[in-house]
């Protein structure tokens, strides 16, 4: 008894020399079992059995040799003993591996696999793995990254976690969980820096051809060390390390993009979203994943355009994240944006009429391509690019081709055509097509006179111009009379005698020439036939 009196005392005097820093540290709780004494506990659990006069102190414990059952021992994190800790891999995409430190092999990654102290994750151009250590903390190492995991330890049976990284080349995004008890270390060192960690979302990248760390903090701080130098790095700053210079003090991220007027639907593969300029971008990160988790990216690019070059992926739901660049490299805070993608059935290439064309009234016929897997299509026809009313609005249309069957009013117009598949699901629709439907020019018999020929034609819209040709040949290779006239008649010398051809086209305000209307053949006879002065009506001859 008297031997446990005088270990109390000598318990107190240390506490008393060590100041209260120990009470003070985060506890863990170890509920007694039977059979359980201050010995026994601190064997199985602390790191020395030096420790057990001052946990018999903190827990003000009368009776060493006596603890009743379920009793809640409070015990200092910084006294339990360091064991070996494991990563687990929670996603691996694309191309991912790890170089096994125990066996000096090289497997591939999935979900669920262990990973210990000295193993290497490696990633190629498109894989990316997400990792979570024992304390919640998660990490994901994007493309072209290679990660050495040199020390994971865990603070007795606790979820606290020493866990010390090497990023030799790559980035990787991290979420470390701000409950990490004293003591503990979250730490990821690259060739030039570390940056050490409590509890804090960050980024860090390292470029190996150019000796170059950064790191972006988007929550809490982090602390930067390039050899003696170290420096706190606040939320949305960041700063940078280049081998043999000094550290970059501490700069704004890059304000996020505006997501708010991105498309909820995007109907074509691959993926293209045009974004807003973020003032000081030189570049643009762009990541999808199937959740805004982001513990899986299915795609990541850079562009050096306010858009996203997106990859070919199944139709569903997804998340974009998307920030800008800086001159220094540093990418700035991120924004989101969840979209639909209906891609599919994909829609026809749309081919008559082209886009921006003009078409005579009496030829319009609309036609397109067939899609292997297209049973109908939807064919829309709208004065306006939004389709806000539909003129024209076949949803069952089983042909290829389309010709409307009422008259339309010559004017502007959009078309647009979706295809139907066998399950019956519509795809989206092609983008819109414009024309121009002219009025089919309806050519008069021409007056003939002794030394002239006039020809007259129904008039277009107003402000159009007009091309006349008449030529020896069909195929307007001899050409007699090519004029572009502002009303819709001309007089031209009478030709020779036999047959001529003639069409014409209008020219609208904007100096666009339509199409040449049809083709037609007028039979000349000799001047000799007609009194001088006579006027007569030949008729016209339609060329097919």
């Amino acid at each position: 008894m008297r031997a446990i009196k005088t270990c109390t005392f000598l318990a107190f005097v240390i506490l008393a020399l060590c100041g209260s820093n120990a009470a003070r540290s985060q506890e863990w709780l170890y509920t007694v079992r039977p059979g359980d004494n201050l010995w026994t506990v601190t064997a199985a659990h602390l790191t020395k059995m030096d420790y057990w006069p001052r946990l018999q102190v903190l827990n003000e414990i009368s009776d060493p040799e006596r603890l009743p059952p379920g009793m809640k021992l409070r015990i200092p994190i910084a006294w339990l003993k360091r064991l070996p800790a494991t990563a687990q891999v929670l996603n691996a995409h694309g191309q991912s591996q790890a170089l096994i430190a125990a066996t000096n092999r090289t497997v591939a990654l999935s979900p669920g696999q262990l990973l210990e102290s000295g193993d290497t994750v490696l990633t190629g151009p498109e894989g990316n793995v997400t990792l979570e250590f024992g304390d919640g903390s998660r990490l994901l190492v994007q493309a072209n990254s290679q990660l050495n995991l040199k020390s994971l330890n865990a603070y007795g049976r606790t979820k606290v976690r020493d866990t010390l990284l090497q990023l030799l080349r790559g980035r990787v995004d991290n979420e470390v969980n701000p409950q990490l008890g004293a003591g503990a270390q979250y730490e990821i060192s690259t060739p030039v820096a570390t940056s050490a960690v409590r509890g804090t979302r960050f980024r860090l990248g390292m470029d190996a051809e150019t000796a170059t760390a950064r790191t972006e903090v988007l929550e809490g701080r982090v602390e930067f060390r390039s050899g003696r130098k170290a420096q706190a790095v606040a939320t949305n700053r960041g700063s940078l390390a280049e081998s043999g210079k000094p550290l970059l003090p501490p700069v704004p991220l890059l304000q996020p993009p505006v997501t708010a007027d991105l498309p909820p639907i995007v109907t074509r593969v691959p993926i293209k979203i045009a974004l807003p300029e973020v003032k000081g971008a030189v570049a643009y990160r762009a990541q999808i994943a199937p959740d805004n988790g982001f513990a899986t990216l299915l795609f990541d690019g850079v562009s050096a355009t306010p858009a996203v070059n997106g990859p070919d992926l199944p139709d569903g739901d997804y998340v974009l994240r998307v920030r800008g660049i800086d001159a220094k490299g540093l990418e700035g805070r991120d924004a989101y944006h969840a979209f639909r993608l209906h891609a599919r059935p994909e829609p026809p290439f749309l081919m008559q009429p082209a886009h921006e064309s003009m078409v005579l009234e009496k030829s319009l016929t609309f036609k397109w391509s067939e899609p292997e897997k297209a049973v109908s299509y939807h064919f829309q026809l709208a004065q306006d690019e939004r389709f806000t009313a539909p003129l024209l609005d076949v949803p069952e249309h089983t042909r290829s081709d389309l010709k409307p069957d009422r008259a339309l009013e010559p004017r502007n117009y959009y078309w647009r055509v979706g295809v139907r598949d066998s399950s019956g699901r519509q795809g989206p629709f092609s983008d819109p097509q414009a024309f121009k439907l002219q009025p089919t020019p309806e050519l008069q018999p021409p007056e003939v006179s002794a030394d002239a020929m006039t020809f007259r034609w129904s008039a277009g819209l107003p402000g159009e111009r007009y091309q006349f040709q008449l030529a020896r040949d069909a195929n307007f290779e001899d050409v007699l009379v090519s004029s572009e006239v502002a009303e819709p008649h001309l007089s031209v010398p009478r030709p020779s005698s036999g047959f001529h051809y003639l069409r014409i086209r209008t020219i609208d305000a904007s100096g666009a020439a339509g199409p040449y209307g049809p083709t037609q053949r007028i039979d000349v006879p000799p001047a000799s036939y007609w009194p001088l002065g006579l006027v007569v009506f030949l008729t016209l001859v339609l060329v097919l």
